[in-house]
């Protein structure tokens, strides 16, 4: 009774610990990114906007002044879709990817001070073993935060390991903790 209560202490302060190291509201990368991919769509469908419009514009004015017939005219208005379709998808894959930058670019710089120099998450790495085996991501980017090579991979590989990890700690059952695995953590905690 008394390991499972120790068990049990340790994953309450261990989520503790975590959750102070660890600012999750910070990693919301899908929260942070919102606006960006907004304004990215409005870009897109902005130069798409203005490629279909010029068309249509010298086409109406030329079947006004009779230079182009109906039926070309007619024809022209469907032809135009396609390049504004190519031009508005262009824009909006630049503006997305020139908005997105410097949040990853930060979201990087904030991931590399949590790191610092000897690594923080594969401290956490045995719990990832014992109670998600199957979460080959996490376990990866566990081992390059092992490596300190975590500048290899998207900051979103790190985040969505953080939060499997957030997510173990709390809905974890503290009987699927064995006693070497807290021991193992503590020591990994423990060492600099």
């Amino acid at each position: 009774m008394a390991a499972r209560k120790g068990r049990r202490r340790f994953r309450k302060d261990l989520q503790r610990q975590f959750e102070q190291i660890f600012d999750l509201e910070r990693l919301d990368y899908q929260r942070l990114v919102r606006p960006a991919r907004g304004k990215a769509l409005l870009w897109g469908v902005l130069g798409a906007f203005i490629v279909y419009s010029t068309g249509f514009a010298i086409g109406y004015y030329g079947w006004q002044q009779q230079v182009v017939d109906y039926a070309l005219f007619a024809r022209l208005v469907w032809l135009l879709m396609l390049p504004a379709t190519v031009v508005g998808i262009l824009g909006w894959l630049l503006a997305r990817n020139r908005l997105e930058y410097p949040l990853r670019q930060a979201l990087k710089a904030y991931i590399a001070t949590l790191e610092g120099d000897g690594g923080l998450l594969w401290r956490y790495g045995p719990l990832f073993a014992a109670l998600a085996p199957n979460d080959l991501l996490s376990r990866e980017v566990v081992e390059l935060s092992r490596q300190r090579r975590l500048q290899d991979r998207p900051p979103e590989d790190y985040i969505v390991a953080v939060k499997a990890l957030a997510g173990l700690l709390r809905d974890s059952d503290s009987n699927a903790l064995a006693p070497s695995i807290c021991q193992e953590v503590r020591e990994n905690l423990v060492q600099t």
